[in-house]
This record gives C-alpha cells, structure tokens and sequence, in this order.
C-alpha cells in the first residue's frame, strides 16, 4: 500500500501467532554518505531511540520493556531498521512510537557526546577483528566506483567531530517517507492499524527523495592483495562482481555460490579441505546488493598454502564451467537453499525483514518466486552462470597473515 507521502506499508497478517512486529526500514546507509560523513548512518541509528517529542529521554525503551517487547535498530550498506517485536495486544503502541521516533527526534547534546564514545569505542573494537578488517579491504578491492565499497561502521574521526546540525541535515535529507517502508507482521488487527498507520506515518510530511547512489560497478580486472596483521593464521576473501539484485541471474546465484562452497558437500569443501588440506575452512556464498553483487569465498588457512589455495579455487571453477555440475550437486545446494529460506521466515520478525527488505529494494515479487524459480533451474544454468560472470582475469584476492610471516612469500 503507498501513501500520497510516498511512505510504502506492507501487512502480513497471521492469526496463528500470539505475537507481532513492526519494522521500520529507512533506505540510506553507507552508500549514501559522502566521505566526511563516513558512519553517519550508523551513528544516527543510535541516535533515534535517544528520545522524541512524545517519549523523551528513555521513555520508549522503558515503554516497550514494560509491555514485553523488544527494540532494536541496525543499520547495512543500503538501508537502516527499525524494530519492535511485541505481544500481540502491543501492536498499535508500538506504531505510535516508531512513528514519533521517526517524525520527531530530539537528538540532546549531551546524549550525542555520550552516543559518540560509545560509537568510538564500537568502532575500535571492530577493527580488531580480523575478518571485519579483512570485508572492508575486499569491499573496497572489488568495488572501485560503486558507493558500495563504503564501510557502513565509518570513521572515529567522523563521529568525533560531527556536529549536531550536521546530524540533524542528514537526518531530514534522508528519514523522508518516499524513503520508508513500514512492516507488520504478526497477529493485529488489520484495519486498526491501516487506520492507525494513516493517522501517524501516512501525516508525514512529503519531502524530496534523495538521487540513488551510484551502485553498479563496471567489470575490471582483479587484484591481489597481502596485508600482514596481528594474526595467528591466513584469512583470504576472493571473489568477483555478480549480478543486479532485481536482475533474474539473481536466482541462479545464490544456487551457483551453494554448489561452489555451501558446506561440506560443496566442491570446494570437498578437494580444498578433505581431500588436499590446504585449508582450515572453506565456503562462498553470494552477496546479493542493489546494484552489482558479487560472489565470495572465504579461506582460512596456513600462510604457506595461500598459491596453491588460490590456483584449485581457480580450478573448481574452471572445472565447473568447461565441465558443468552433477545432478547430485543440483539437488543438494537447492535443498540447502530451501532449507535456509524457510528458516529465515520462522518468525514473525524474520517475516517482516524478509518482506520489507525486497519491497526496499524493488523486488517484492522475490520471496513469493524465490520456491517456484529454484526448482526450474538446471545444471546447465549453473554452468552458464560461472561463463557469464567467471573470468579469472577479474577475480581479486585479499589476504590477511600473520606478521610473522617471511616477506618473501609467494602471493
């Protein structure tokens, strides 16, 4: 349902469930932040359930924990969420509150100095995990012009120094009802909150909706890259550009990346770690984004494997592509793949995030479809997936080892 505002509501009613949620899901993350605002949309997630005209102070917070409920906020590359899940008589409160939390925060100076240590301290203590260090430094290997290589956890000299009106501008330029989309699932009364929805998010203001960022990366050739960190072992992320998250290659993808390393079964699971022990762990999946994904597999390993693990992933996929897959393969990484979508939809939460997420994206057709297209796919899909996309020329390699490590080793 669309609103004159722009705001979008999707419902998903279940009166099976003593439960329901409400989601909020606001498109601007990191792609949409300048340099000089590097975290701002991780920042200002914080920052919402600060306090708002109607509930100040805590007073949300305590509201919800008052009435059995859970809240909480998360903020991705694209987009930032917004979410209560509730008893089902707690629904149309709950819609109140995000509502006010959307429309009218108050951002107090002394909650966003207090918020910026916190966010400071967050950001430290990422960077001292080495497969965060390790996704940061693949995104921005694999993405060169895309708005996609930037890191949605930002800057601690960014958060140190931003201004208050400089977080009020993005928020206003960005917390637009063009730019939201408000979930409920669960067990509610439906036209209650249809009603309820028109009187509080339906009232806001329309307002511009920012220009999209650009997030389609051209094909270009790969790189590999070594850094050496305060590691014990070797870390590698290889991979190369994919399809368009609302293109149809999307549903092979995710097939084809399964077959490739999804579990102990895969390809790579198999020759990599059972049969030649070159590696500690192995697994690719697909990285589905708005614009130009790209599949990925994860490598653990000792340092001095690092060639030898690079040239059999080259040649898994290489096999795969001249020599395409077993039917055995096929059935297993689609019953992997089903498997994993009905547990991603067990709750009422995971409903509406699955939900809010493709409409966000412009594909709400996907979950409906996603069943109906796996089950048509074939081998010979997967194959023509790895020649359409595989080149080895474009796949990059970055790795993290250890210190210790002898500077002259073969890359």
């Amino acid at each position: 349902m669309k609103y004159e505002n722009g705001l979008t509501l999707v419902l998903k009613n279940d009166k099976n469930s003593l439960v329901a949620s409400v989601v909020v899901f606001v498109r601007t993350g990191s792609v949409d932040e300048k340099p000089s605002q590097a975290g701002l949309s991780h920042f200002l997630e914080h920052l919402m359930f600060k306090g708002s005209k109607n509930y100040p102070g805590d007073l949300m917070s305590r509201n919800v924990e008052n009435i059995g409920g859970y809240i909480n906020a998360a903020t991705v590359k694209e987009y930032t969420m917004y979410y209560i899940s509730i008893q089902k008589d707690g629904v149309e409160e709950c819609i109140k509150m995000l509502a006010d939390t959307m429309q009218n925060p108050l951002f107090p100076q002394d909650e966003v100095d207090r918020e910026r240590k916190v966010v400071i301290e967050e950001i430290q203590r990422y960077f001292d995990n080495p497969g965060n260090v390790l996704y940061g430094k693949f995104n921005e290997t694999i993405y060169t012009k895309s708005a996609l290589k930037n890191s949605v956890i930002g800057k601690s000299q960014v958060i140190a120094s931003v201004s208050c009106r400089e977080i009020y501008d993005y928020y206003k330029t960005h917390y637009v009802p063009g730019n939201m989309v408000v979930v409920v699932s669960g067990n509610f009364n439906e036209t209650r909150v249809k009603k309820l929805i028109g009187e509080t998010f339906g009232q806001f203001i329309k307002r511009p909706v920012p220009p999209e960022p650009l997030l389609v990366e051209d094909i270009h050739d790969g790189k590999d890259i070594v850094e050496y960190e305060n590691v014990e072992i070797g870390y590698m992320l290889t991979g190369f550009l994919g399809p368009d998250l609302n293109g149809e290659d999307i549903y092979v993808a995710n097939l084809a990346a399964d077959v490739l390393g999804g579990g102990k079964s895969s390809r790579l699971y198999r020759y990599l770690y059972e049969e030649k022990h070159l590696v500690f762990s192995i697994g690719s999946s697909f990285m589905a984004e708005k614009g130009t994904g790209n599949v990925y597999i994860m490598s653990v390993f000792n340092p001095q494997n690092m060639k030898k693990i690079k040239d059999e992933i080259k040649n898994q996929i290489q096999n795969i592509t001249d020599n395409g897959i077993t039917q055995e393969e096929l059935n297993r990484a689609k019953l992997s793949l089903k498997t994993s979508f009905n547990f991603s939809l067990e709750t009422s939460i995971d409903i509406a995030e699955n939900l809010g997420y493709w409409y966000l994206m412009g594909n709400p057709a996907f979950a409906a479809e996603y069943m109906r297209k796996l089950d048509k796919m074939t081998a010979g899909d997967v194959n023509n997936f790895f020649k359409k996309y595989y080149l080895s020329k474009i796949v990059s390699n970055v790795a993290l080892l250890p210190k210790s490590v002898v500077s002259g080793i073969n890359e």
